[in-house]
C-alpha cells in the first residue's frame, strides 16, 4: 500500500515572515513535519510550496517538492487548491497512491 503526505508551506507568511524555513530547536520549522512523516514509515513525503527556497530546504530534508503556483498560493487560496494541485503533479508524474495524508 502506498501512502504519501503533502505538506503545504506557502512562502507568503505575513504574520512570521518565512516561518517554515526558520529556525526552530536547530532545524528549519518544515523538517520537524518530514522528519515525522519519514519516521511514521509514510512511503514518500511530498511539499508543495510557491517558494524555491522552500523547496531546497525540503529536499534537503528527505521530501519530494512540487512547485505551487503563485495563484495557488496567496491569501485567498484554499489549502483544498494545494491538494487538488498537488495530487495532480503526483498523478502526472506516474506514481500510484493508495492514501494521502495532509499533516
Amino acid at each position: 500500500m502506498e501512502v504519501v503526505a503533502i505538506i503545504l508551506a506557502r512562502g507568503g507568511s505575513k504574520g512570521l515572515p518565512k516561518k517554515n524555513i526558520l529556525d526552530f530547536c536547530g532545524k528549519p520549522l518544515v523538517a520537524w513535519t518530514i522528519e515525522q512523516c519519514i519516521t511514521a514509515g509514510i512511503n514518500d513525503v511530498f511539499v508543495s510550496s510557491d517558494s524555491e527556497e522552500i523547496l531546497r530546504v525540503a529536499a534537503r530534508f528527505g521530501a519530494k517538492t512540487i512547485l505551487r503556483p503563485i495563484e495557488l498560493a496567496d491569501d485567498m487560496s484554499s489549502a483544498e487548491s494545494g491538494w487538488k494541485h498537488a495530487l495532480s503533479e503526483i498523478d502526472n508524474s506516474g506514481e500510484l497512491v493508495d492514501w494521502v495524508l495532509a499533516p
